[in-house]
Formats: C-alpha cells, structure tokens, sequence
C-alpha cells in the first residue's frame, strides 16, 4: 500500500472520501454487523487505505449515526433495535408523507417517468428475488429508489436530506433485523414463523407500491398519503413480528 506521502495531493484528499464510501457501504449491507468493532488495524487490511484517512471516516461515520466511539472500545457499528426502529419509522411517516404531497403539487412529467422507471426496476428485483436469482439487498436498492422517485418532485432539500438518512437507517436496522449479516436471505431456523412468512411476503409484494405509484400518478394527494401511512405500519408489523417470534415474546401493544 502506497503511503499518502507518496500519492498526490488530488490522489490523497480522496482517500478519505474511498474509506467513509467503502465503511459506510459496508454497514448498510450488514458485512459489518451492529456493534461489530471498527479497529484500524483491520480496518486498514480490508480497504487498503492508512490510519490517517480511516480516522476522519469513523468520525464522519459517527456524525452520521452509523458508528459509535465506546470509552475503552474504540469506535464500533451503531447498534440497532426494534425501539429505535419505530422511532425511525415514524419519522418516516411524518417526512415522506409530507414529501410526497409537495412532489403531487410540484411534479411535472420528468418526475411522473423517474416514478415509472423506479417502479418496472422494482418489479424487475422482486421477480429476481421470487426465483431465488438476486438477494435481498438488490431489493432493498430498488425499494429505495422507487421512494426517493417519488418524492423527488418535493422542493424542500432539507426534507430530502432527511429522509435521505432516515432510509439509510432503516435498511440497516432491516438487513440486521430480518436476516443474517452480510447473506441477504430469511433464515427461518432463527425464528420465521408463519405469521412472520405472511407478513414478509406482502412487504415484499409488488402490488401496494403498485397501489401507492397509480395513486401518485392520478394526483390522489389523499390516497397516496393513506397508501404511504399503511405501507409503513405493514412494514413496522413484519419486524414486531418476527422480533417477537426470535425472542419467545410479543412486545406489549403489538397486534
């Protein structure tokens, strides 16, 4: 590995941009699982970058929520929890929700086809992922993608910014929550009841985000914000379900 005083200014002011993108991108996949330790040693083995750009990632990684600095641990992932989940989803409610009526108000027909194209590359993962040929975090990529579609016509930057970082902690907590890190795939051997599998099924359906685009499409500012708001209880209910079944117990309040 080249040392920064080797490279030049360009090639060394970009290092730490590579390591935050290459941790950052790594955390939301689970390949480093919650609470796993971000030394610098092996941190610096894996990417092949120095100490010196590793630190000022961790930091960046610690502003943004996804790590955390432990008196006497050193830096390790961000920890997740179904707690801290539904505090994430209902911001998610409040921020998209809000979004997606001002992209109805604002969006032209650029926006209207960004929706469409963000849709068919959704339909095209969930097939992929019935006939076993993609994983989920493909999935993911697309679900992503078809929200941020479409919202895109909303003219507040800050909302989006938001929702921006509220998705990328979801997708964490999802990936952590649901399957095993780094695999991509249920592991029903760790607790996937029936129940669980039902409700997994339909999150992963195509025919509500279906729902939630003709809605948008058809300027149904009143649909689309119902559609948005069941969307997320589904999703909410998938993860106290299989939480519950993991943990022998069902959380007080949950249906």
């Amino acid at each position: 590995m080249k040392s920064l005083a080797s490279t030049t200014p360009e090639q060394a002011s970009s290092k730490p941009e590579s390591a935050f993108a290459a941790l950052k991108r790594d955390i939301l996949s689970g390949r480093l699982a919650p609470d796993a330790p971000l030394r610098l040693m092996a941190l610096s083995a894996r990417y092949g970058v120095g100490y010196t750009p590793l630190r000022e990632a961790l930091s960046r990684l610690e502003a943004a929520g996804l790590a955390v600095l432990k008196p006497n641990r050193g830096y390790r992932v961000a920890p997740v929890s179904l707690e801290e989940l539904e505090d994430l989803e209902q911001a998610r409610t409040v921020v998209e929700t809000a979004l997606l009526t001002a992209a109805i108000a604002h969006g032209d027909l650029a926006w209207e086809g960004g929706i469409v194209a963000a849709h068919h590359r959704l339909s095209r993962a969930a097939h992929s992922l019935q006939e076993a040929a993609a994983d989920v975090p493909d999935w993911m990529e697309a679900h992503d993608g078809f929200h941020q579609a479409l919202v895109a016509a909303a003219p507040s930057s800050w909302l989006k910014s938001f929702q921006r970082q509220v998705s990328e902690q979801l997708r964490r907590h999802h990936q952590a929550l649901l399957f095993n890190p780094g695999l991509g795939k249920p592991t029903p051997q760790e607790g996937y009841d029936h129940e669980s599998r039902k409700l997994l099924s339909q999150a992963l359906a195509l025919e509500h985000h279906t729902q939630l685009m003709e809605a948008t499409l058809a300027r149904d500012t009143r649909l689309a914000e119902e559609l948005m708001r069941a969307h997320v209880q589904l999703t909410l209910m998938v993860y106290r379900s299989v939480v519950g079944a993991r943990s022998g117990s069902v959380k007080k309040g949950v249906p």
